[in-house]
């Protein structure tokens, strides 16, 4: 399973990087693509589905912003850790998945099915049916 802490520790150092070489400000513009790239490196979940998984959380909780300056904040960088334990099989910060949330992991989950090996596909399955997405 993912170190969540430590997820959560390089995405700062991310961001913090990014402030030291741009006069103490963040931009998300400029962040999202390391984020992501850690984000798909930190699964052990094959395919397409941690792509999407970001890309949902990026479109929701981050390009709505009004202001991509300081994006992400430290609460959107903890409800995608969530999603990330979820898509890894742990089950740290649920409570921080929304149940639009659940519905759209539901609907992700659907659509990459045929690409997940069983065992994965049928613990993610699991948890969404508890979580009434389906």
């Amino acid at each position: 399973m993912t170190d969540i802490g430590k997820f959560l520790s390089d995405v700062e150092k991310i961001m913090k990087y990014d402030r030291q070489n741009n006069g103490g400000k963040t931009d998300y513009k400029r962040t999202a693509k390391d984020i992501r790239k850690l984000f798909e490196r930190s699964t052990n979940c094959p395919g397409e589905l941690p792509g999407s998984v970001f890309e949902y959380w990026e479109n929701q909780y981050v390009l709505n912003s009004a202001d991509l300056l300081w994006e992400p904040s430290s609460e959107k960088v903890a409800k995608l850790a969530a999603m990330l334990s979820f898509i890894d099989g742990g089950d740290e910060d649920r409570d921080l998945i929304s149940d639009d949330d659940w519905q759209e992991l539901g609907r992700l989950v659907g659509y990459e099915s045929e690409e997940l090996p069983i065992d994965i596909l049928t613990s993610l399955m699991t948890v969404l049916v508890d979580k009434k997405a389906y």
